[in-house]
């Protein structure tokens, strides 16, 4: 995942369960910088990576699968 992607971001000590976000930073001391969008507004917020799960705002591309004959 790069930075400035659209996130989704768990957190069960800030209640939040799939909130809209812009990850825009991993920082040294263990959190993740994040733009957080709350009621149409945007927030920066940090968020402990212990007890977070960042998730990717859009599903991955699937590539096309290569069949094995056997």
């Amino acid at each position: 995942m790069d930075l400035q992607s659209e996130v989704r971001i768990y957190n069960e000590a800030m209640g939040a369960k799939g909130a809209k976000g812009k990850l825009m930073g991993i920082n040294s001391a263990g959190y993740y910088q994040v733009i957080l969008e709350v009621q149409g507004r945007q927030f920066e917020a940090y968020f402990p990576i212990a007890g977070t799960v960042i998730m990717s705002g859009a599903p991955t591309v699937e590539s096309e699968q290569i069949e094995v004959e056997r």
